[in-house]
């Protein structure tokens, strides 16, 4: 199968459409492939462009017949968004940045101004970066996967929240104030759109915008519908024209059926069981999983691996909506005859 024939399955498998083959997609952030030349140790990723840049593009220099998803990008995790809101970030060698909790209360936000993605946190250098990597990203991937060149990411306002006040206020704040607890989360969600937007600037308009969001994990249906659905759907209201992916692996099974109000195409998904996945979001999303990172691609053998993708297939692939992935992020580590076996289970 062609290169480009890849993009081409995504694009119909998106429409609803059963494609020639199925997609499969590395889902390349914080990036457990890292071969790029000069990578020592994950902070070498975060610390230096180029090694982020060929770190993220390894999968296709690596696979023939695979997508990346996110794509290309600044990846700095929900770091990136709470240091613009004042959250110190903790660095390590061989860990991602930790953003650290830092106010009091909730209420703390109302003496803050809104933020300048050109100045803020590590908004500034995420833009110097993705200027970087688009103007050094080489036409040949661009020909294979057709939105390379307006990758955009960010964390959901809740989990940006969460890093900033912690979650256990967070929570409490839903049930004591919960007009105050709107008004953090409208300041938050106008500034994750102002650096979504400062990202368009550098890239022309945006061609898939994905958000990292957990927390709905974690709460009840209706803090889910009062919390969420308001917010994440008006990041996504923003650019009606982009792919939009909401990036989940938890067990959502108490809100399956309410997920396509969040206004995404893909959902990225995890712990919960493919078939009753489909059939609660029938043709309103795509999803995009849901091989166990650790359980399968980790630690199973290629034979292991090529099965449970076969299940996964057997369960998801029929009438298209249906892209074969890890399900979350992939373990340091992974085996690459893993991957490899997740991809070519898909070419048979």
């Amino acid at each position: 199968m062609a290169k480009a024939c890849v993009y081409q399955d995504f694009l119909t498998t998106l429409g609803h459409q059963e494609p020639s083959r199925v997609p499969v997609a590395i889902w390349n952030t914080r990036s457990a492939l890292v071969r790029a030349p000069g990578a020592r140790r994950l902070r070498d990723y975060y610390q230096n462009v180029e090694i982020k840049l060929r770190s993220q593009l390894f999968p296709l220099d690596r696979f023939d017949e695979c997508l990346i998803i996110p794509g290309v990008w600044p990846d700095y995790g929900v770091a990136l968004e709470a240091s613009a809101f004042g959250s110190p970030v903790h660095w390590s060698e061989d860990n991602p940045p930790q953003a650290m909790p830092y106010m009091e209360q909730v209420a703390d936000f109302k003496k803050m101004k809104p933020i300048d993605p050109r100045e803020d946190g590590l908004m500034a250098t995420a833009l110097n970066e993705y200027r970087y990597m688009l103007a050094n990203l080489d036409r040949k991937y661009l020909d294979r996967i057709g939105y390379l060149d307006g990758c955009a990411v960010t964390t959901g306002p809740l989990e940006v929240a969460a890093a900033m006040v912690g979650h256990t206020k967070l929570y409490v704040a839903f049930y004591d104030d919960v007009q105050l607890v709107h008004s953090f989360l409208e300041f938050i969600t106008d500034g994750i759109i102002s650096y979504l937007k400062a990202l368009e600037k550098v890239a022309g308009e945006l061609k898939l915008v994905a958000m990292i969001e957990h927390v709905p994990g974690q709460i009840s249906p209706e803090h889910f519908h009062e919390y969420a659905v308001p917010y994440i759907s008006q990041v996504f209201q923003e650019f009606p024209r982009a792919i939009k992916l909401y990036h989940n692996e938890d067990n959502l099974t108490h809100i399956l059926g309410d997920l396509p109000r969040l206004g995404a195409d893909i959902w990225h998904f995890g712990d919960v069981d493919p078939a009753q996945a489909k059939a609660a979001v029938g043709t309103s999303l795509t999803l995009l999983g849901n091989l166990h990172p650790l359980r399968v691609l980790l630690e199973g053998t290629p034979d292991q691996v090529a099965a449970k993708a076969k299940e996964c297939i057997d369960s998801l692939a029929s009438g298209g909506g249906y892209i074969l992935s890890s399900g979350g992020g992939l373990a340091p580590g992974t085996p690459l005859e893993n991957v490899e076996a997740m991809i070519s289970t898909a070419r048979r």
